[in-house]
């Protein structure tokens, strides 16, 4: 209807146009040289008034074609997506690049759920799958790189990523996105930089926590709890004449029969009616797991919070008696491909999971002043490192419990400041988790909290250690100032820079497993010389006293 009623303008103004010219030929001189002098205004006006009009054709022309284009690109996009088909969503968003920067949050939910489905739905085991039942770095589990499924989601999280969708989706430790046009870093960027040796005394100094608090604590209220049940059992007996033994007996098979036939589902909910409290500390912690994950670039693919949940959920085990009570679930493919032997095994890799494991007990430390669950986090991270011994000829000792003891405190060091460094993002995952939020709902959360507060890809470390003193020492980042050690020299990065290709986030290179062994190596010899230090110490102080004596 627009273009008519524009056309019709144009042509009034034609005709006015040629009825002045007409007018102008019978007047006598002056009055004709008037005449001349207001037609070309009259000429400029109309032909003003045309291109207003016209212009405002083309913008409306525009805005409608914009809008049919957006509802077919979200038509379309609905129908792939339905199909949970991820490889259709990846090749349909890379040929509309420019709809794939403008997707809406409700948009990007669909893609997430998309994304849990099919993993739901694959029939593959994630090598990494983080539980607090662990077994997925045990020697009889075969480490399953070549998953379709979960190597589409890691492209297609890459793809959101380049498009400036997913702002600090791999802000750690990877190379930033093209979208911010950054020169490379030197090396990876973790929230310390440097030596990687971590005593307990330097990890109290840089994370401002005590050990202990990252620590897992061992709870005796399974023993209080079974003791109260027995003196129930017993005031029940002497009360109804009901044998003692048959009670107890009674009881055992019921919590056997639990653990059986629902993975103790039935014992974990009494549990939480007695210990409200516990849900909310199992949210915090699994939001610790989700967020290190995310920032490292490594894809989440859900989570779950309790056992009824997992049962229901074939990538936590899914069937009864192996299902685990709270766990998130995510996929590093360059560590999935290098446990198959496919690429050489880096340290990158190593940290990465490190630091994800660790995410757990740093996030209820910091909640709740000390961890209480992530035994088995711990349990995962040491079996999972003695698991790399036999694959590296010269690292089948190198993993010594006092190393991995120390791998642990780096890990739980980097993901306390981490979280620390993206508090806002933690804030909103879990409340978006207490929601009963699912993978998408999560994702646009921490995004929005991230371009809330101004967060992005990580530009530089907190700060850098030192091996200096006894034990170490932590020099804080300055705004403006290279951070150099008090000698002058500047702090070596962990790894050379190299882009390489993967479905998932580029990573900053190959660290081989060799250069672990060397600081394995140096580790040792470091540790070595500080034991002989001490020795000499105590030798010089027995001296003395024997002196005095």
């Amino acid at each position: 209807m627009m273009r008519p009623i524009l056309l019709l303008l144009a042509c009034k103004a034609c005709s006015s146009f040629t009825s002045v010219s007409r007018v102008t030929v019978n007047r006598p001189l002056h009055i004709d040289s008037q005449r001349q002098h207001s037609i070309p205004a009259n000429n400029s006006f109309n032909k003003q008034q045309s291109s207003t009009s016209t212009a405002h054709s083309h913008s409306a022309l525009q805005a409608s074609v914009d809008q049919e284009e957006s509802v077919s690109f979200d038509k379309e996009l609905s129908q792939r997506l339905e199909s949970n088909n991820l490889q259709q969503v990846i090749s349909y968003l890379q040929s509309h690049a420019s709809s794939t920067k403008s997707l809406t949050s409700n948009q990007l939910k669909s893609i997430f759920e998309a994304i849990e489905v099919a993993t739901v739905q694959s029939d593959e085991n994630t090598v990494n799958k983080r539980s607090i039942e662990d077994a997925t770095i045990s020697s009889a589990v075969e480490f399953r790189a070549l998953d379709k499924v979960r190597a589409e989601m890691s492209q297609l999280y890459q793809l959101l990523r380049e498009e400036g969708k997913l702002r600090v989706f791999g802000a750690i430790g990877r190379l930033p996105p093209s979208s911010l046009r950054l020169p490379p870093p030197s090396g990876p960027i973790y929230p310390t930089t440097g030596s990687k040796i971590i005593a307990p005394k330097l990890l109290e100094t840089v994370t401002s926590m005590e050990m202990m608090s990252l620590t897992p604590q061992p709870t005796n209220f399974l023993l209080y709890g079974g003791a109260i049940l027995a003196s129930l059992e017993a005031v029940v007996s002497l009360m109804y004449g009901i044998n003692f033994n048959f009670l107890v007996v009674t009881t055992l098979l019921l919590a056997l029969a639990d653990q059986i036939l629902v993975s103790g589902a039935v014992f974990e909910t009494a549990l939480r009616i007695v210990r409200p409290e516990m849900t909310t500390r199992i949210t915090k912690h699994e939001a610790g797991h989700f967020l290190c994950a995310y920032l490292l670039g490594c894809p989440v693919e859900g989570v779950v919070l309790s056992t009824w949940a997992a049962l229901q959920d074939g990538r936590f085990a899914g069937r009864a008696g192996s299902a685990v009570s709270a766990g998130t679930s995510y996929y590093d493919i360059d560590l999935s491909e290098q446990i198959a032997g496919l690429k050489p095994l880096t340290r990158d890799s190593i940290d990465r999971y490190s630091i994800i494991v660790m995410g757990g007990i740093a996030a209820e430390a910091m909640e709740y002043g000390r961890a209480d669950g992530g035994a088995g986090d711990e349990e995962a991270l040491v079996r999972f490192l003695r698991s790399l011994n036999p694959r590296s000829t010269n690292a089948v000792s190198a993993w010594t419990p006092e190393l991995i003891r120390n791998q642990a405190r780096w890990g739980a060091t980097q993901a306390v400041l981490l979280m620390k460094e993206y508090k806002p993002c933690y804030d909103a995952l879990v409340d978006a988790l207490e929601r009963g939020g699912d993978l998408g709902q999560c994702i646009v959360a921490i995004e929005e909290a991230a371009e809330k507060n101004g967060l992005g890809w990580l530009r530089h470390s907190s700060g850098t250690i030192f091996e200096e003193g006894e034990f170490g020492k932590w020099v804080p980042y300055s705004d403006g100032d290279a951070i150099t050690e008090l000698n002058g020299s500047i702090a070596e990065p962990s790894a050379p820079i190299t882009s390489v290709g993967t479905n998932g986030v580029p990573t900053l290179g190959e660290d081989p497993i060799t250069e672990a062994e060397e600081f394995l190596k140096m580790y040792k010899e470091n540790l070595t010389q500080k034991l002989e230090t001490i020795d000499k110490r105590l030798n010089e102080l027995d001296n003395q006293t024997s002196i005095s004596d």
